[in-house]
């Protein structure tokens, strides 16, 4: 795929999705605001033109781990988001460019080259007056589980990409074809034939390859195939108890048994190898667990029945720290998944 099939394919997909799933269209900035913030998150936005060259335009089409989404703000801005903390963004810029910083760290992509915006960091963007983008939502959580299958193991944070990403190279072709399965499929209803089988195996390829494609901080375990044999026993045995013992009662008196070793030491191998104690990694065990039973439920799944089968007994709390995990509530999850299944 040479770089006019790149750019002819980009703006096509641009094109369909600027004329469809419309979210927003018209000049009042304050409702691309508020449509925006709907299916992504809270953010600000500082225009620099009063009179601009063209009206703002909004369109997404979602699937199921992935959306596909058009932005066309009809301005130079600057947009301040909160932390996505649900998702990454890809974003392609079909004409224009726009500037990204995060922290110490800084990207720019024009057309051919894209910027991956980071889930579990702040960050803010600069687009130029001519910029029009199409970007990609990814489900973090959906990507987490594609890399724990890969890995064969559970893990407790989400890779961390590097911001620029060379959409027009050779290494990321994998992607590109993806995404241009999930256009094709952009142009058909949601209900016809096949169209959900198809579009789950576009969106895991696109998964994949961004996970084996793109600098993160998991490179390394991924090309290996592995995290770090440097896990100690303590914490593998602990973790193994936990695993089969989920759905009952656990104290850290029975991981300290199970493990073989000192509370003291199992305190601090947790610490260091999954970034947090052992009883926070039970809960955040309990929490997947249970979100697995609400993304699966059906019109006789309750909340408190999941929320009481995987040890939790105080249904505020539980609410409070799934949606600390997740981004969403319990009964936000059940919805979608109900949605779905009619």
């Amino acid at each position: 795929m040479d770089g006019s099939e790149l750019d002819a394919g980009l703006l096509t997909l641009g094109s369909q999705l600027a004329s469809h799933d419309v979210l927003v269209d018209g000049n009042d900035l304050d409702e691309a605001r508020s449509a925006v913030s709907r299916i992504f998150v809270d953010h600000r936005l500082i225009a620099n033109a009063e009179k601009p060259p063209r009206p703002v335009t909004v369109s997404c089409r979602h699937f199921s781990a992935l959306s596909l989404c058009y932005f066309d703000y009809g301005r130079e801005i600057g947009i301040n988001p909160d932390q996505l903390r649900k998702y990454y963004l890809l974003q392609l810029p079909l004409s224009g460019h726009v500037n990204v910083q995060s922290a110490s760290r800084h990207a720019m992509s024009t057309v051919g080259s894209a910027t991956l915006l980071p889930a579990e960091r702040d960050f803010s963007m600069h687009w130029s007056e001519d910029s029009r983008q199409l970007v990609v939502r990814i489900d973090r959580l959906e990507l987490l589980q594609c890399l724990e299958r890969y890995l064969g193991q559970n893990l407790t944070k989400s890779p961390d990409f590097d911001l620029e990403l060379d959409w027009s190279s050779e290494r990321m072709a994998p992607l590109r074809y993806a995404l241009g399965s999930l256009s094709a499929l952009a142009r058909f209803p949601a209900g016809s034939p096949g169209h959900a089988m198809i579009a789950r195996a576009a969106e895991d390829s696109f998964m994949y390859g961004l996970l084996m494609l793109q600098a993160s901080d998991m490179t390394k375990a991924i090309i290996a195939g592995q995290l770090s044999s440097a896990c100690p026993r303590i914490v593998k045995r602990a973790e193994d108890y936990i695993e089969a013992n989920l759905a009952e009662p656990i104290t850290i008196s029975d991981l300290v048994d199970a493990s073989g070793g000192t509370a003291r030491t199992l305190f601090d191998s947790f610490k260091r190898f999954r970034d947090m104690p052992p009883m926070r990694y039970v809960r955040h065990r309990r929490l997947l667990r249970a979100r697995e039973d609400l993304k699966a439920g059906g019109p006789a799944t309750g909340v408190a029945d999941v929320a009481v089968a995987w040890g939790f007994q105080h249904l505020g709390r539980f609410a409070a720290d799934y949606a600390r995990q997740f981004g969403e509530t319990p009964s936000e999850t059940l919805k979608r998944a109900r949605a779905r299944s009619n």
